[in-house]
């Protein structure tokens, strides 16, 4: 399908979604995308510990709890911000796919179902309020996002990020050891999942399609 392939000022673009599916890589990524997928978020925990969590009073428990959110959060910001994932997610191929792959899909069944959020107030010292406020912000971003012209989409995108900084700095009361929760949050919904981009492929990569 060479008329999905464009080379563009040296930017070449692939909308070919080859291959299976992939859950955290989309299809066709190349090496470095699946590494940045499957491998680099477990880095995130590791660090957040030497730099803040060893200084609190965590339950194992809480421990366990806050690294999966920052797998799951910074993972996912990487997943789908990802070439690979962008063709499969905006591509108008048309492609068999499992329930899986309908899910990620999907412009708003998939980030109905982030109610990771709600495990801040089930194990740490902060209100329900907390997280009943940034996944409805987090919806409300999205159902905005894709009523507005594509052009607009990361642009807005961008300004409603910024806004979640600035809310989780002054609304809130700190919530040590997950102070970038909120934000990233809305960066891997808002930003990473609901904005289309055109999905970059190495030039031999694009040579070779």
């Amino acid at each position: 399908m060479k008329e999905n392939i464009h080379t563009i000022k040296d930017a070449h673009i692939d909308w070919n979604c080859q291959g299976k599916f992939n859950f955290t890589t989309g299809h066709g990524a190349t090496r470095a995308e699946s590494i940045l997928a499957n491998y680099a978020a477990f880095l995130a925990p590791v660090v957040l510990y030497f730099l803040s969590w060893q200084n609190l009073e965590w339950s194992l428990l809480q421990i366990a709890v806050a690294s999966f959110l920052a797998i799951d959060m910074i993972g996912g910001v990487l997943t789908n911000s990802l070439g690979s994932m962008k063709r499969f997610l905006y591509s108008e191929q048309v492609l068999p796919q499992s329930m899986m792959a309908k899910l990620v899909k999907s412009k708003f069944v998939f980030p109905i179902i982030h109610f990771q959020i709600f495990l801040a107030p089930l194990c740490f010292d902060v209100t329900w309020g907390y997280a009943m406020f940034w996944y409805g912000m987090m919806i409300a971003s999205i159902v905005l996002i894709h009523v507005l012209p594509l052009y607009l989409h990361r642009p807005v995108a961008l300004a409603i990020v910024m806004l979640a900084v600035m809310i989780n700095q002054s609304a809130f009361m700190p919530l040590s050891g997950l102070e970038w929760l909120a934000p990233i949050y809305i960066i891997k919904l808002v930003l990473s999942h609901a904005v289309r981009e055109e999905p970059y492929r190495p030039a031999d990569n694009a040579a070779n399609a």
